[in-house]
């Protein structure tokens, strides 16, 4: 129940943040989707170096591993786990799965986007 709490509290806050940097890209730029672009890769760089960090010094609590790499990170970006995943691959030589899981999730993701937007407008 304590994770489920710390995912939670960390995903409304990675929520936020997430609207807050593409409120930002909307008003500067006139666009969130440089916001939306800069999240991702954000999101990315973080997860990378907080599993990275973890991987070699265990100094962290479990709890804040959920708050901040489950909760925070995983609702300000999903985008980083996919980036995580295939670098972690890549990183064991297996290139093909790291190539199946990128290309798949970005061809089935738009295709999916597309769908939902289909489906929606004609609700």
């Amino acid at each position: 129940m304590q994770y489920l709490l710390l995912v939670g509290v960390g995903g409304a806050l990675g929520a936020m943040a997430r609207y807050s940097v593409d409120q930002v890209a909307a008003y500067y730029v006139g666009s969130t989707l440089l916001g939306t672009f800069f999240a991702n890769i954000s999101g990315s760089l973080v997860l990378g170096l907080l599993v990275g960090v973890l991987s070699n010094h265990d100094i962290w609590p479990a709890e804040t591993r959920m708050f901040l790499g489950v909760g925070f990170l995983g609702s300000y970006t999903t985008f980083s786990t996919l980036s995580l995943a295939t670098a972690q691959l890549l990183q064991k030589g297996d290139w093909s799965t790291a190539a199946l899981n990128l290309g798949a999730s970005i061809v089935l993701g738009i295709g999916a986007a597309l769908v939902g937007l289909m489906v929606g407008k004609s609700i």
